[in-house]
C-alpha cells in the first residue's frame, strides 16, 4: 500500500543510508508532473542537515548529497547509478534532470506499476489507504464535554469541537495497530490546560465581523441542506422531486457540507463561516459531491451497456492493458491521487499521539481531486462507441476510476459523509 514511501525510503537509503522516510526534504509533486517529474530533490548538502554528520562533511568539503555516500564520483555517474539501481524497486526510475541545483525524477510509468496498485487498491477497497501507524488505543477526550448535549442546540464553535472529536476517532479506528495495548489520552480542548496532558485545541468559529459566532449547529445545518439542494438544482440541472427521499438526501448533503466546511482550516485556528455566503461556503464541498455522483452515474452507465450487450464484460484487472492510459490527467490521477492516497492520511493523523492532527490535509486533497477529475472528464470521452478497438481502453479507463472511487469513498467515510452516488 506505501508503494511510494518504499521508493522514497530507497531514495534516500541510496542518498545517506537512513531508510526511516518522514520529512519534505525529498519533495512529491502533485502538478506540472511532465515539467517537474514525480519526485524531486534538493542537491545542495546544506539542506541534508538534520539527516546527515556535518562534521564529516565539513572535513571532506562536500557540496552536493551526491556526494555524500560517495566522494570520489561525479555527479552525472551517480545520478546513473541511481537509476540503474531503481530497476530493483518497485516504482524504476526512467530519467533524472538536473533544474534550479535541483534532481528531478521522472518514474517509468510502466503496465506493471499501473496494475501493482490497482489490484492493491480493488483488494483492499474499503481499507485502501489505511494502516497501523498509530501504535497506541488513542482516546479523545472533549472540554467542555458536550458528548451528552443535542447537536442541533450547540452553537457552531462547540459543534466545530464535536465534528473534530468524532472526525479524529474516525481516522483512528481505521490507522491504530489491532495488537496496541496501552491507552493514550489526547484532550480537545476549546482553551489551553494543563500542560502534562495531551492537548489539541479547537479554534472558535467567527462571523464575516470576525466575531464568535452565536448561530446553532440547526441553523447552519438547514441552511446548508437548502443550499445544496438550490445548487443542485441550478448549477448541475438536477431534476428534484418533492418527496421525502429527496428531502433526507438534501439534508445528508447539507451535513456533510457543514463538516468539509468546519475542517478547512488547521483546527488550532479560526475558521470564519458566514451561513449566506453560498458562493464561498458551499462551492467546495458541492464540488466534492457532484465529481464523485459523476462516478457512480459513469458505473451505472457501463453497466447498462454490458446488460446490453454493446460492451464486452470487464475483464480481470490482470489482463488490462493499463499502457493504453496515456493522457496527462490519467498519469496525474492515479500518481497524485491514487498512490499519493495513503500518504495524505498519514498526515492527517500520524502526530496524533503528540496532540496534532490535521484534517484539512484531506479536504485539500478532496478539492484537488475534484478538480482534476472533473477537467478529465470534460476533456476525454470515457465511455466511447461500442466498437471493438475502443474496448480496451474503455477497460483500463474503467480500473483507474473504480480505484479513484475508491478513494473518494474511503475519504468521505472517514469525514463521516455517506459516498455520495446521485447529484
Amino acid at each position: 500500500m506505501y508503494i511510494l514511501e518504499d521508493f522514497l525510503s530507497s531514495l534516500q537509503d541510496f542518498l545517506v543510508s537512513r531508510k526511516e522516510y518522514d520529512h519534505n526534504i525529498i519533495r512529491k509533486h502533485t502538478k506540472k508532473l511532465d515539467e517537474l517529474g514525480e519526485i524531486s530533490f534538493p542537491l545542495c548538502i546544506n539542506k541534508w542537515s538534520t539527516l546527515i554528520d556535518n562534521k564529516n562533511v565539513g572535513h571532506a568539503g562536500i557540496t552536493t548529497i551526491l556526494q555524500y555516500k560517495y566522494p570520489e564520483s561525479d555527479k552525472d555517474s551517480l545520478l546513473n547509478i541511481l537509476i540503474t539501481e531503481s530497476s530493483n524497486w518497485k516504482i524504476q526510475i526512467k530519467q533524472i534532470k538536473v533544474k534550479n541545483n535541483d534532481a528531478l525524477i521522472f518514474f517509468n510509468k510502466s503496465f506493471d506499476l499501473f496494475r501493482v496498485v490497482m489490484q492493491d487498491v480493488l483488494e483492499h477497497s474499503d481499507t485502501y489507504g489505511f494502516s497501523d501507524i498509530i501504535k497506541n488505543n488513542v482516546i479523545i477526550k472533549i472540554s467542555p464535554n458536550i458528548e451528552n448535549s443535542e447537536i442541533n442546540q450547540l452553537d457552531l464553535t462547540n459543534l466545530r469541537l464535536k465534528l473534530l472529536k468524532d472526525i479524529s476517532t474516525n481516522f483512528i479506528m481505521q490507522n491504530t495497530s489491532k495488537s496496541t495495548s496501552n491507552t493514550c489520552n489526547v484532550y480537545l480542548v476549546l482553551n489551553p490546560v494543563e500542560k502534562d496532558k495531551k492537548t489539541i485545541l479547537c479554534g472558535p468559529v467567527v462571523n464575516e465581523n470576525s466575531v464568535k459566532s452565536t448561530y446553532k449547529a440547526s441553523e447552519l445545518y438547514k441552511k446548508r441542506s437548502a443550499d445544496m439542494r438550490m445548487m443542485a438544482q441550478h448549477k448541475y440541472g438536477i431534476q428534484v422531486k418533492l418527496n421525502p427521499s429527496w428531502e433526507n438526501y438534501f439534508d445528508n448533503l447539507g451535513t456533510g457540507s457543514v463538516t468539509i466546511e468546519m475542517l478547512t482550516n488547521k483546527p488550532q485556528k479560526s475558521i470564519k463561516i458566514t451561513p449566506n455566503d453560498l458562493q464561498s461556503a458551499n462551492k467546495g464541498a458541492a464540488f466534492i459531491f457532484y465529481n464523485c455522483a459523476r462516478l457512480s452515474a459513469l458505473f451505472k452507465e457501463f453497466d447498462k451497456r454490458v446488460s446490453m450487450r454493446e460492451y464486452p464484460e470487464l475483464p480481470n484487472c490482470k489482463d488490462i492493458d493499463f499502457s493504453l492510459l496515456k493522457q496527462p490527467e490519467e498519469w496525474e490521477l492515479f500518481y497524485v491521487y491514487i498512490i499519493q492516497f495513503p500518504m495524505v492520511i498519514k498526515s492527517c493523523i500520524k502526530d496524533i499521539e503528540k496532540g496534532i492532527i490535521n484534517p484539512q490535509h484531506l479536504i485539500y486533497f478532496l478539492s484537488n481531486l475534484s478538480s482534476t477529475f472533473s477537467i478529465y472528464y470534460r476533456r476525454v470521452r470515457i465511455l466511447t462507441n461500442p466498437k471493438e478497438h475502443m474496448f480496451s481502453i474503455i477497460h483500463a479507463r474503467i480500473y483507474l476510476l473504480k480505484a479513484l472511487q475508491c478513494v473518494f469513498h474511503n475519504s468521505l467515510r472517514l469525514l463521516n459523509v455517506d459516498p455520495v452516488r446521485e447529484m
